[in-house]
């Protein structure tokens, strides 16, 4: 298997298995991920698909050229029997037979193909055509002479078969896509599994506080916590939450990065809020459960770096604010006094 088609294929399927482990690990409706499915389905048939389509074009252009220009022993003759064969053995020996008789050929002999058993006929002195029968029991006649016309009509004689002249092999297949095709082919499969993985953490993870990047990583954390036997729900909602932190830090300096436009310094706001307390309900989730010892110390780390995350947005939130170069600061003001109001609702809990 080439390189391509085990991008393909593999890629393809990882995604086909994530989104249904998605589909069970989050629940809500089944249809919820079936983008990310039929993505992963796309992904895993392309280099096929290019393939068929290569052999579709390529067929289509022979059959224009047989209306046009016709047929000439130069380029080759293929003949395909329309009516199928019962036993491969059986015809193959019947039709040695009828051509050991005729002197128009010189030598027959029993020849094994890639395909299956078949007979290569000598005429002319240095002349070959062959007979072949495909897997669906039709009789195939090739050969680049006149005389292989005379060879099919003989066969079709001896086993009462009618042939159909045509440039298509059966025994050819679909050719690789190969050169520049396949570089694009390359890149157009891995943009459609990229593509895939992130339709399961838009689907898992549908708020706009988190880029596609960190849906990944929480689908990521939520995987290993199914997958790794050493890894505990406990754990996975505690890795959740130290991520989330460090996404909410990560928020003041978007904040400072946001220009002087008043909605998008409030939209990175918002996006801090929902990441924290999506970090604190992590937290209590775990608190409320049966922690260990060293759980619980974890979970205090990370709601210290958590509150110290939400001043720093605050403190952002304010400077813009105060520079009085955002225009309208009401929202911005609002959302600066939510992220310290969650700050010292933990100090007071802290100290009590």
């Amino acid at each position: 298997m080439n390189r391509l088609r085990a991008l393909s294929r593999g890629g393809g399927g990882l995604v086909v298995l994530l989104a249904l482990w998605a589909t069970i690990h989050y629940g809500g409706s089944p249809l919820r991920f079936a983008p990310a499915l039929l993505v992963g389905v796309v992904g895993a048939g392309l280099p096929a698909a290019f393939a068929w389509l290569k052999g579709a074009v390529r067929s289509l252009r022979r059959r224009l050229a047989d209306a046009d220009e016709g047929f000439s022993a130069e380029q080759g003759s293929i003949f395909v029997s329309e009516g199928v064969v019962d036993d491969a053995v059986d015809c193959l020996e019947s039709i040695r037979s009828a051509l050991g008789d005729d002197e128009r050929f010189d030598e027959v002999e029993r020849e094994a193909f890639e395909e299956g058993p078949g007979l290569s006929v000598l005429h002319g002195g240095f002349h070959n055509s062959f007979v072949r029968i495909t897997g669906a029991g039709r009789v195939v006649v090739t050969g680049a002479s006149e005389q292989t016309g005379a060879l099919a009509d003989l066969v079709s004689e001896s086993q009462s078969l009618s042939f159909e002249r045509t440039r298509d092999n059966p025994f050819e297949g679909a050719e690789p896509v190969r050169g520049a095709p396949r570089v694009f082919l390359g890149v157009l499969v891995f943009v459609v599994l990229l593509a895939g993985v992130n339709a399961v953490g838009a689907a898992a993870y549908t708020a706009d506080a988190y880029n596609p990047a960190e849906r990944l990583v929480l689908v990521g954390i939520d995987a290993q916590g199914d997958a790794d036997p050493g890894v505990s729900g406990t754990d996975a909602r505690l890795s959740k939450a130290a991520f989330l932190a460090t996404v909410v830090d990560e928020g003041s300096t978007e904040v400072r990065w946001a220009g002087n436009d008043s909605g998008r310094v409030a939209e990175q706001g918002r996006q801090a809020l929902v990441a924290s307390r999506d970090a604190r309900r992590l937290l209590e989730a775990v608190r409320s459960g049966s922690p260990t010892a060293d759980q619980r110390d974890r979970a205090d780390r990370i709601e210290r770096r958590l509150a110290e995350a939400e001043r720093s947005v605050a403190d952002a939130l304010d400077e813009r604010a105060d520079q009085g170069a955002v225009g309208e600061t009401t929202e911005i003001s609002r959302l600066s006094e939510r992220l310290r109001a969650s700050d010292e609702a933990v100090a007071r809990l802290a100290r009590a």
